[in-house]
């Protein structure tokens, strides 16, 4: 996937567009670790490392999560 030219939240957007995440925590961390990953190399000014990027991804994968379900 080529996420160079999107921000951050496009490119979580497209990669989560192709399938529905797992409802299982250490499932969706190990999704958004490869994503974060992708990510990085493509924006290596952004972030760090891809630790920062994960972290970033994971957390708003749960604050959609937790906005949208009762």
């Amino acid at each position: 996937m080529d996420f160079s030219d999107l921000d951050f939240v496009s490119a979580i957007r497209i990669f989560r567009s192709g399938f529905r995440l797992p409802g299982e925590a250490q499932k969706i961390d190990r999704i958004m670790e490869k994503f974060a990953e992708k990510y990085y190399l493509q924006h290596k000014e952004d972030f760090a490392n891809a630790d920062m990027a994960c972290i970033l991804a994971f957390s708003t994968i749960m604050l959609q999560t937790n906005l949208h379900n009762p």
